[in-house]
C-alpha cells in the first residue's frame, strides 16, 4: 500500500491540489489543522480574538471554569452579574462565534470538493486544534477521531486534537484532548481508546511524549498516555503532526514514528514557516504490517520536489538517501 501523508495543511488548498494532481496513492491521510483562519477577513478574526482573549482572562482572573462562549451565554442571561460593557461584547462574540463556525464548515466543504475532483484514492482525516469536530462537517465520512478503519487488511485508528486552547477558533465545537495528570497519575482517553483498538497504524495530531514533540521554548508537549500505549503495544507506524519544528522519522522499539512537518504556511513564535512538506509511505502487509520506505517531498513554487528517501530494514534500521541536498540541508536532517 502506498500512502500520502500530510499534516497541518492550514488552509493551503492550492498546494494540496498540486499534490492531488501529481499523486496516485492508495490512501491519502491528512492529520489535523486543516484550517488556519476561521474567518475570510482579518478584520473579523481580530475582533473575535480580541473578545475571546478578554473573556479567557476574565475566567482565569475570577477562577471560573468554562469557555469564552459559555461566559458570553451567561452574560446574556444574567448581565447584572458582569461588567456593564460585557453585554455588547457577549452579543458580538456569539455572533462572531456562529460566523466562524459557518466559515470553517464552508472550508471543509471546499476541501472535500477538491479531493472528490482530483483524487480517486481512499481518504482519512483527523481534526487538529485549529479544527471543529469534523462530525458536524462535510468531512464526517472520512473522520477517524476516536474511530478505527480497516483498508486492505491494515487497521488504522486515530485520535485527533491537542491539549491546547487555540486563539481564533470556536472553542465549544472544537475537539477536546482528554488527558490529565493528577497527583502523578495519568488519566488519558487516547491511551484508553488505543489500548482497545489493536491498531496496525496509529494516526494522531498531537504526538506521543518523546516522539517528535519538542518545542524550543516549551520543551516536550506530547501525550504521556499515547507514549504508554506505544511502549506497551508497539504498533507498526505512528503518524503525527502539530509540532512543526520537531519533524522527522524515528523508531521506538518496534514502532516507526513520522512527522513530516507542516504542509501549509503559518506564522509562529519562531517566525514564518513556509511548509510544503509531506511523505509518501510504502507499507508491506503480506504477513505483518511493515514500513518499507518513506519518501519526503516538498510542494513549492508549483513543483513537487523529492527531498530524501528512507529505506527501512526488517530490524527497523533506517537508511537515508538524500535526493535534493539544498532542501535537505534546510531541514538539518530528518532521521532522529
Amino acid at each position: 500500500m502506498e500512502i500520502i501523508y500530510i499534516t497541518d495543511i492550514h488552509d493551503d488548498l492550492k498546494r494540496l491540489r498540486q499534490v492531488l494532481l501529481n499523486s496516485r496513492p492508495d490512501l491519502f491521510i491528512i492529520s489535523g489543522d486543516l484550517i488556519y483562519k476561521a474567518f475570510f477577513t482579518d478584520k473579523l478574526l481580530y475582533e473575535f480574538v480580541y473578545i475571546q482573549e478578554e473573556f479567557f482572562s476574565y475566567l482565569i482572573q475570577n477562577d471560573i471554569q468554562g469557555t469564552p462562549s459559555e461566559l458570553a451565554i451567561s452574560i446574556n442571561r444574567m448581565p447584572e452579574n458582569y461588567p456593564i460593557e460585557f453585554k455588547k461584547k457577549a452579543n458580538d462574540y456569539l455572533n462572531l462565534f456562529q460566523k466562524a463556525s459557518e466559515n470553517m464548515k464552508a472550508k471543509y466543504q471546499l476541501l472535500k470538493k477538491l479531493v472528490d475532483k482530483y483524487s480517486t484514492a481512499e481518504l482519512i482525516v483527523l481534526p487538529g486544534n485549529y479544527d471543529l469536530d469534523l462530525q458536524f462537517t462535510a468531512l464526517y465520512l472520512f473522520d477517524l477521531h476516536k474511530k478505527c478503519r480497516t483498508i486492505d487488511g491494515i487497521k488504522f485508528c486515530g485520535y485527533g486534537g491537542a491539549p491546547i486552547a487555540t486563539s481564533g477558533i470556536p472553542e465549544m465545537v472544537s475537539v477536546i484532548f482528554y488527558e490529565y495528570i493528577i497527583d502523578g497519575k495519568i488519566y488519558s482517553e487516547p491511551q484508553t481508546f488505543l489500548e482497545s483498538s489493536n491498531a496496525d497504524i496509529v494516526l494522531l495530531h498531537n504526538p506521543a511524549y518523546g516522539t517528535l514533540d519538542k518545542l524550543s521554548s516549551f520543551g516536550r508537549v506530547g501525550s504521556h498516555g499515547i507514549r504508554n500505549y506505544i511502549d506497551n503495544h508497539q504498533p507498526a507506524l505512528v503518524l503525527s503532526g502539530h509540532v512543526h519544528s520537531d519533524y522527522g522519522i524515528m523508531k521506538i522499539d518496534q514502532t516507526i514514528c513520522i512527522n513530516p512537518s507542516n504542509f501549509g504556511k503559518v506564522d509562529s513564535l519562531s517566525g514564518h514557516e513556509t511548509g510544503g512538506y509531506f511523505c509518501r509511505i510504502n507499507i508491506d502487509n503480506n504477513e505483518k504490517v511493515k514500513v518499507k520506505s518513506v519518501k519526503l517531498h516538498r510542494a513549492i513554487d508549483k513543483n513537487i520536489l523529492d527531498v530524501a528517501e528512507f529505506n527501512i530494514e526488517p530490524d527497523l534500521t533506517i537508511h537515508s538517501n538524500v535526493l535534493n541536498k539544498e532542501e535537505y540541508d534546510k531541514l538539518g536532517g530528518f532521521v532522529k
